[in-house]
């Protein structure tokens, strides 16, 4: 019984490690999106000053098909709920879009669709994207915000936001709650949106802020410029969604306490 016990333990610590998103987020993948910040290539979780990431980052991602398309989000999965007014919102933005824990929602910060493969085999935009790159604002005094980008599969029959749709691509960014509530899950699960195939993440901070803990892994400061807008070079595939927060922390709380 112990040695199962310990092969349990190592297989959870193992495969918490091993993800490409926020830990114990939904959807979620072990495949990595590359990601570069200037000359700051992106490991899972590391940490960056906003000056390091005000401008479009670099991608790279090696598919299995040249003929698949993409669609690219960047959320902030660690706003107040607190301040976010639901007065403000669309009806599609309510309730507010779970965030890392309890008390946060998201933000959208990036969506490009239409990702497609060049003659030389890089995955580059076609389109204008539907949300324009914002980068990292977490508020000063939060603790550190957790930053993921998804790569879906986009299918036939992916649609852009409607007219009337607050992430409209005329809308987007006609009022700053209009980025807010973005529910990641609701969109893996949406008409035309394929499978969860790469994800990254990284943490900020408000240099203004105190301390406090990150829900997410922090790992080092890197240090680098930001990179200048450029077309996505992209290397990954997996299922939409993730094990949920809760199910992974009583697992593996379990598993420690039997051990100990």
């Amino acid at each position: 019984m112990y040695s199962i016990l310990r092969v349990l333990g190592a297989s959870l610590l193992i495969a918490c490690a091993s993800s490409q998103t926020a830990p114990g987020t939904s959807p979620a993948t072990n495949n990595q999106l590359s990601v570069q910040y200037g000359s700051t290539e992106v490991t899972p979780g590391i940490r960056l000053e906003r000056m390091e990431t005000s401008t479009i980052p670099t991608f790279n991602y090696r598919a299995s098909s040249s003929e698949q398309t993409y669609t690219l989000l960047l959320i902030d999965l660690s706003i107040p709920s607190s301040r976010t007014d639901p007065s403000k919102l669309a009806p599609e933005q309510l309730p507010l879009a779970p965030g890392i824990s309890a008390n946060r929602t998201t933000r959208l910060h990036f969506w490009q669709a239409g990702l497609t493969f060049s003659s030389n085999g890089t995955l580059v935009n076609t389109t204008e994207p539907v949300a324009f790159y914002n980068g990292p604002m977490p508020p000063a005094g939060d603790i550190p915000h957790d930053y993921v980008f998804y790569l879906f599969q986009q299918e036939a029959g992916f649609a852009p936001p409607a007219e009337d749709s607050p992430f409209n691509v005329n809308n987007v960014n006609k009022e700053s709650s209009n980025r807010s509530s973005f529910n990641v899950q609701r969109f893996a699960e949406g008409e035309g949106v394929g499978d969860l195939v790469a994800a990254n993440f990284i943490v900020v901070q408000n240099p203004g802020s105190g301390g406090g803990m990150s829900n997410g892994t922090a790992g080092p400061t890197a240090t680098g410029g930001a990179a200048p807008p450029s077309p996505s070079p992209f290397t990954g595939s997996a299922g939409k969604l993730g094990v949920q927060k809760a199910l992974g922390s009583i697992l593996l709380g379990s598993v420690v306490a039997l051990l100990g």
